[in-house]
């Protein structure tokens, strides 16, 4: 059972996220220094994994007052969290009392993330005011273009508010744009690999449609590609940073100085990475609200930099540059169209087993989807598998399936797609 005063501790916080302003200066300190105290307690105290991890350390949760305090918390990384296996669950949490999400594999290792009802609500209510503050508004209609995956409607988008259609990454790249052309979303959510494919055979974007807002996240938009795509058309764009693990990060507002953290709810911490040296610093973040499977300094693996002086939009909230990372390759295919990676995340990374991936274009007609499993999967399944790629990139293409034993990990971010041509 989940533990009642955990449920009512995430009514309490909800409440506080849909109707609050944002919190500014001492206040913010405050609620986000209040929160730490009760997420590292509560860790200690019903967190089996956090318990023998901060008493290793020598540091006990009174040790920890400030946000500042957490960085003599140690740093965990997703290697050591799924080694753990269920000692990173609260105890009192059944699997069967929550939602399980896997994250998009942008390291080539999709892991499965757990949380219950409430704090699917929290997330949510960190969203909307996340869309509201960047320029979003309750009447939109958003369509999204990218990872694809399960739309929970909660009671605000039953009223009709922030209504959110998604267009799948598996569609053929021609049906993609007929979708939106259908659709003619206010709002455009899109990653911009999967942006990139939509502009080589539609571009600039108001050849498709015009939105009144484009929204990336996921990965970075490189200046080309934003100019390639609005072509001078007065389109809003924005940008949001945000992971599975931990929910909304950070937001674009209308000034464009950098993304605003969301720094009641998430501790962001830049700290130095040595293997890669001059790749700006390595993020570290703290999810505050989470309870059932807590992010407490988790290293996401992407690298950015602080921003300094207030924005003029505005709000009281930190600022950082836009991280870089997560940036994949598009596939080239005979014909000369671009495809999305995002269709082939979607079908390698539910593989029961599998521990990572990488696909590498070797040639214009050649694909190599290299296979890292715990165990040999049957040959079977790697004949099925090979056979719905072919049926995706629908040309005729060459797909070598390969099992490997381990990746190499050379000095830069590990590449899931990688194109050598």
């Amino acid at each position: 059972m989940i533990p009642a005063a955990l449920l009512g501790s995430q009514a309490v916080e909800l409440a506080r996220l849909t109707v609050g302003r944002l919190p500014a200066g001492e206040r913010l300190e405050a609620i986000r220094d209040r929160r730490v105290r009760a997420l590292v307690r509560f860790a200690h105290r019903r967190v089996p994994y956090y318990r023998a991890l901060l008493d290793e350390a020598g540091i006990r949760p009174e040790d920890v007052r400030t946000a500042r305090d957490l960085r003599h918390v140690p740093v965990s990384t997703r290697s050591e969290l799924r080694a753990a296996g269920e000692a990173v669950l609260a105890r009192g949490i059944e699997p069967e009392d929550g939602l399980v999400a896997h994250t998009s594999g942008s390291t080539g290792s999709p892991w499965g993330i757990f949380r219950t009802q409430g704090e699917e609500m929290l997330r949510r209510a960190l969203e909307l005011r996340s869309m509201r503050r960047a320029g979003m508004r309750p009447g939109d209609r958003i369509v999204t273009v990218g990872a694809q995956r399960q739309v929970r409607r909660g009671p605000v988008e039953r009223l009709g508010l922030f209504r959110s259609i998604q267009v799948s990454p598996l569609l053929p790249i021609e049906d993609q744009v007929e979708r939106l052309r259908e659709i003619r979303a206010s709002v455009l959510w899109i990653y911009p690999t999967a942006l990139r494919s939509l502009l080589s055979v539609a571009s600039p974007l108001a050849a498709i449609y015009r939105p009144r807002m484009v929204v990336t996240s996921a990965e970075p938009l490189d200046p080309l590609l934003r100019d390639r795509a609005l072509d001078g058309e007065p389109i809003e764009t924005r940008n949001f940073y945000g992971s599975v693990e931990t929910g909304r990060i950070a937001w674009e507002c209308a000034a464009h100085d950098g993304l605003h953290v969301n720094a009641d709810c998430i501790v962001l911490d830049l700290v130095e990475d040595d293997e890669v040296p001059g790749a700006g610093r390595s993020v570290v973040v703290t999810n505050l609200l989470s309870r059932a499977m807590p992010v407490l300094r988790y290293r996401l693996g992407d690298r950015c930099a602080e921003l300094d002086g207030p924005c003029a939009c505005g709000a009281p909230l930190p600022r950082i540059a836009p991280p870089v990372g997560r940036e994949w390759d598009a596939i080239r295919l005979p014909s000369g169209r671009l495809l999305s990676p995002w269709g082939f995340n979607v079908h390698l990374r539910s593989l029961d087993g599998l521990l990572q991936f990488r696909v590498i274009q070797r040639t214009l007609d050649r694909l190599v989807v290299q296979l890292l499993f715990a165990a040999p999967p049957p040959a079977e399944r790697l004949a099925a598998l090979r056979a719905r790629i072919a049926e995706h990139v629908a040309e005729p293409m060459r797909v070598d399936v390969e099992l490997v034993n381990a990746f190499a990990r050379g000095p830069a971010k590990f590449r899931i797609f990688v194109s050598e041509i």
